[in-house]
């Protein structure tokens, strides 16, 4: 459902038709770069790097109770409050699960299923008698899709690497139905392939999500850069030799302080490009 990663974190629903590894999207804005200039591969974090998490969260809630009242009645105050209330207990879940001991795709599965079941029963009304996980990633996916999060600087920084002929993909601790968020801020066309939980069978804060990565893209670690607001992930893709840059939006972190992993900090994307130019420059490989 939401960006799972065995800490809770309130970031919407991100889960349905899967994606393994690379996904066939549009290569629109690519263009033919001298062979003296390498191309990087660009992993950008979904929430918090591209999308506003607080503004999807809020987004995807009235969304979602929109369309529960549409398909099954009751009232959108009704599902709304049960959102709210399912969701203390789906935060409470993911914090006591033991992530070690079982797959992402069988504990992400049952909690999202369980947690559409018990929105059904705090709202007062019948549960769908189909497959209940199904009903939650359809309507996951449907709600996304309604809303743009999309921060500011996302677009043209995409953009521009596309232009310089890198390759961008998105690297997200959720699940399946992230397409339809990256859908929802106008962003789908411009990624070459998403990378979630379910693909990788594991949390962003684990090195196994991350050590086939550069494989299933057909290059070296070191030629892959994660831009991500977590320093648990960029230390989990740095183990395994990714490139990591720290997205410090807010400027919490300070400079001093900073893990020798971490090759760069932003404060936004508009510097992003221009890092990548420098990194793939012959002289610095």
């Amino acid at each position: 459902m939401l960006n799972v990663d065995g800490r809770a974190r309130v970031m919407p629903p991100e889960t349905s038709g899967r994606y393994f590894a690379v996904s066939p999207f549009p290569q629109r804005l690519s263009s033919p770069r001298s062979s003296a200039t390498p191309r990087m591969n660009v992993l950008l974090d979904l929430y918090g790097v591209l999308l506003d998490h607080e503004k999807m969260f809020r987004g995807y809630r009235e969304r979602l109770a929109e369309l529960l009242t549409a398909r099954f009645g009751g009232d959108p105050d009704a599902w709304r409050r049960a959102h709210d209330e399912a969701w203390v207990t789906y935060v409470q879940r993911v914090n006591a699960t033991d992530w070690e001991s079982r797959g992402y795709a069988d504990v992400v599965d049952e909690l999202d299923a369980r947690h559409l079941a018990e929105m059904f029963d705090r709202a007062g009304v019948r549960a769908p008698r189909t497959d209940v996980l199904s009903v939650s990633r359809e309507l996951e996916r449907e709600a996304m899709a309604r809303v743009n999060a999309r921060y500011p600087d996302a677009r043209t920084a995409i953009e521009r690497l596309r232009a310089a002929g890198h390759k961008v993909y998105v690297a997200t601790g959720g699940s399946e139905t992230n397409d339809a968020a990256l859908r929802g801020a106008g962003l789908i066309d411009l990624i070459d392939g998403i990378f979630t939980g379910h693909s990788q069978n594991a949390q962003k804060g684990q090195s196994r999500y991350w050590r086939d990565i550069p494989t299933q893209l057909a290059t070296k670690p070191g030629d892959c850069v994660l831009v991500d607001d977590r320093l648990d992930y960029l230390e989990a893709a740095a183990s395994v030799g990714i490139l990591a840059l720290l997205l410090d939006r807010k400027g919490a972190q300070r400079p001093e302080a900073m893990p020798s992993y971490v090759q760069a900090t932003l404060r936004n994307l508009a510097g992003l490009p221009h890092w990548v130019e420098l990194r793939a420059a012959p002289n610095l490989r």
